[in-house]
């Protein structure tokens, strides 16, 4: 019995994992360039069963419980909106573009962005986009970007590229915030991305299907309750099972 009601709560912490995790990518449906959370798992404590008691003949394992094993990154891509505003990029392919922070360089794939006070290009939070060489890019008047990722002036001239930056495994990345990500151990280090194309005047939106979450989440809800009966009932039956125990004495 106490295993029971022990299975039943592994589940219902999985269940509690999946509900946070599916808000969250819901909650973030219409972030431009935002990337889902996924969720793997791993059983927990198999042991193996036997046909018989007294006959030491395996037949299979079984499974205790699971737990939460890691949270990663789905790199996949969001689908593309036309939006006529000559800042707004996206790239189509893989890739990421560079910005820079107080505390070091991240990563997005959220093109949305704008001027700020002193000329340069900078997302929605005031982080300035870097080329290349990794340094903020100044855009003024006439100043357009082409599908390699080059700035040019009004007189077609390049005056920088943008930086596009790719990882051995994206899936590795550690999310900071909606958009931001950062390179780890598991994503490798940043490296320049050969084949890519800027889409001017396109934003990649989330990769989110609102559907497919909201079909999860009613599925761990309805799990979760399930669950929390089948504790219930256990919890019952062993107190009526301690009450019969007791009354034999």
């Amino acid at each position: 019995m106490i295993r029971g009601i022990y299975t039943a709560a592994m589940g219902m912490l999985l269940d509690v994992a999946k509900v946070d995790t599916t808000a969250n990518n819901l909650a973030n449906v219409e972030t431009i360039g935002y990337k889902k959370d996924r969720l793997a798992f791993r059983a927990y404590q198999d042991r193996a069963i036997y046909a018989l008691p007294n006959r030491r003949e395996p037949i299979g394992n079984l499974t205790y419980s699971a737990v939460l094993d890691d949270v990663y990154l789905d790199t996949s891509k969001g689908a593309f909106q036309q939006t006529g505003n000559p800042l707004d990029l996206a790239i189509d392919s893989q890739g990421y573009f560079a910005l820079q922070r107080e505390d070091g360089i991240y990563y997005t794939r959220a093109g949305n962005f704008k001027i700020d006070s002193q000329g340069y290009l900078v997302n929605a939070d005031g982080l300035q986009l870097l080329d290349e060489n990794n340094q903020p890019i100044q855009f003024q008047d006439g100043y357009s970007v082409d599908q390699d990722g080059y700035v040019k002036d009004r007189f077609n001239n390049i005056v920088t590229r943008i930086g596009v930056y790719a990882f051995e495994n994206p899936a590795g990345l550690r999310k900071i915030g909606y958009t931001l990500l950062q390179p780890t151990d598991d994503s490798g280090q940043a490296v320049a991305a050969e084949d890519f194309r800027i889409l001017s005047g396109y934003v990649e939106l989330s990769n989110v299907n609102a559907l497919m979450e909201m079909t999860r989440l009613i599925e761990a809800q309805r799990h979760f309750e399930i669950s929390q009966k089948v504790v219930v009932v256990e919890d019952e039956i062993l107190a009526k099972l301690t009450s019969q125990v007791g009354s034999l004495r």
